[in-house]
């Protein structure tokens, strides 16, 4: 008895095969990606971050090992360029929609309608990351400490040497995608978000109930941001 089916290439099949093979239009996963901050700018969280807070609030009693800071902001715990590790606490990111304020708007008479118009181009929504929770607490020891900081100081302009500053120069999310066999993975495009600082945590809860991993989500504004494509055209043969 033949098979069912047998791959040559006349086959009707061969042009999928061929087109899902491709790299820039093979399908992408959406587990394939890591986020990466640039702490370099966010002075406060470089020195003496406890004793700001301590300075701001004289009822507040924040206490922690510097060293644990410092731990938690190492660059080992950022990026690797071999394996292309970003941030290891960010589990998930919800990225910002775009849209513009659009209808069709004039006079409305008989069976007539009016054309579309575009107004406004709507402001851009808040970055959404959801963190992992470790026993150095990077929620706690970090963005929490980061959040009351921009509360204190503001988002106003500000030197980038002033110890005031506090957002971060940029933030990445990086997706990525496979190559080829025994090859690294790619990067396919990347959206950045320009002089971004956190505005809110959320609320944790613990309880004897079901064991499990915990999370907390993040909001973060930012100035403006932009997507960078990856190396899409070294893969792409044009005649």
């Amino acid at each position: 008895m033949p098979p069912l089916f047998q791959y040559s290439e006349q086959s009707p099949y061969s042009y999928y095969l061929d087109l899902l093979g491709s790299w820039p239009t093979g399908i992408a996963l959406a587990s394939q990606w890591f986020m990466y901050f640039d702490f370099s700018s966010v002075n406060g969280l470089m020195n003496n971050l406890q004793s700001v807070l301590r300075n701001r609030d004289a009822s507040s009693e924040w206490s922690y090992d510097n060293r644990a800071t410092k731990y938690l902001l190492d660059g080992a715990l950022q990026s690797s360029v071999q394996n292309l590790m970003g941030c290891a606490f960010v589990r998930q990111v919800n990225l910002p929609n775009e849209s513009i304020d659009a209808g069709n708007v004039g006079l409305n008479y008989g069976g007539f309608q009016s054309p579309a118009t575009a107004s406004n181009r709507q402001k851009y929504a808040s970055l959404g990351v959801t963190f992992l929770e470790t026993n150095a607490s990077f929620l706690d020891l970090i963005i929490r400490p980061w959040i009351i900081s921009v509360g204190y100081n503001g988002l106003i302009v500000r030197p980038r040497d002033s110890q005031k500053y506090v957002k971060s120069n940029f933030a990445d999310v990086v997706l990525l995608s496979k190559v080829g066999s025994y090859v690294r993975m790619g990067i396919r495009k990347i959206y950045r978000f320009y002089n971004i600082a956190p505005i809110s945590i959320e609320g944790e809860t613990y309880s004897y109930a079901e064991e499990g991993l915990k999370y907390s989500n993040v909001k973060f504004v930012y100035d403006s941001y932009a997507v960078l494509d990856g190396n899409t055209g070294n893969y792409i043969d044009l005649p």
